[in-house]
């Protein structure tokens, strides 16, 4: 029974959430002309994607291999796996936006994210896959009354993933409709169906493996660019800078704070946000749950963070 009312419970919020990120074009991204170069790379990967979950869905036999995959994972893959998790759709571009629109203050979103990961690491990690044994509401559990807090702890995870997904279905739909001159709503109808046969087939192994390939794909496509970037201004970082100030609309004001955090009060309540809300993320969480144990708990977030950083 339980197992079906969490698959139920997962379909209804993907669909939900795609409903909300599908009900209007929100982005300016201008529909382009069918690219099928783009097209065949994007279904090997979906390819490559739904043959692991056929490999992992033929693994799984039981709820823990479900949840957790096992606690089979090490610490090196779940780094990855969490890094690839992290490094959304709404944090991979979104940074990125935010460093253009009111640059130097863009960069207070990648550090107060960054910062955010040795508190989970002293404070959290290790308490975690000690004390619980699927999700976070098992360690809230263990010193609270049971029915009430798993009700509480059900409840934020749903208003905060939903929240979170409806990010990554507008993000998504637009990068598809940009590149494969799809609409719009049919770009965030595929992703969506896409992530519900990840999770409701291969569960947490086919989830975990999936992350690290699409960590190693942004790992790799970013390092990539900033080679090229660099390669352009015969890497000269003050020369790329010189050329930013040049063509941005803002000038030469972007170099320096004051674009976006106005006051010492905002740049601590901003940068406590975002310390503590990547502490708070029940999807970053959950993963502790994959690892045999607390050591490997530890190493997920060292390795982690080095991606991410």
């Amino acid at each position: 029974m339980k197992a079906r009312q969490f698959l139920a419970a997962n379909a209804l919020l993907a669909v939900s959430s795609s409903c909300f990120a599908a009900g209007a074009d929100l982005g300016q991204a201008v529909k382009q002309a069918t690219n099928w170069t783009a097209i065949c790379m994007f279904m090997l990967f979906v390819i490559a994607t739904l043959f692991i979950t056929k490999w992992a869905a033929r693994k799984t036999r039981s709820a823990a291999e479900f949840y957790t995959a096992g606690g089979g994972i090490t610490g090196f893959q779940n780094g990855l796996a969490i890094a690839g998790d992290f490094m959304s759709a709404a944090s991979f571009l979104g940074i990125s936006a935010a460093v253009y629109a009111n640059g130097y203050d863009g960069l207070i979103y990648s550090i107060g994210f960054l910062v955010g990961w040795p508190i989970i690491t002293f404070l959290m990690a290790e308490r975690l896959r000690n004390l619980g044994r699927f999700t976070f509401a098992d360690v809230a559990a263990y010193r609270f009354k049971q029915a009430p807090i798993r009700a509480f702890a059900a409840s934020g995870t749903l208003v905060v993933v939903a929240f979170y997904l409806i990010a990554q279905m507008v993000g998504a739909g637009q990068l598809i409709k940009l590149l494969f001159g799809l609409d719009y709503w049919i770009a965030v109808v595929i992703v969506g169906a896409l992530m519900m046969v990840y999770v409701l087939f291969g569960g947490m192994t086919a989830t975990t493996w999936v992350q690290i390939i699409k960590a190693c794909l942004l790992l790799a496509g970013a390092s990539f660019m900033a080679f090229m970037v660099l390669w352009q201004f015969h890497f000269s970082p003050e020369a790329l800078f010189a050329k930013a100030v040049e063509v941005h609309e803002k000038k030469a004001s972007i170099m320096g704070p004051g674009n976006f955090i106005k006051d010492p009060i905002s740049a601590i309540s901003f940068g406590m946000a975002l310390m503590f809300g990547t502490a708070g993320l029940p999807h970053i969480l959950m993963r502790f749950f994959t690892v045999p144990n607390a050591k490997e708990a530890r190493k997920s977030v060292g390795w982690a963070t080095v991606w991410i950083g």
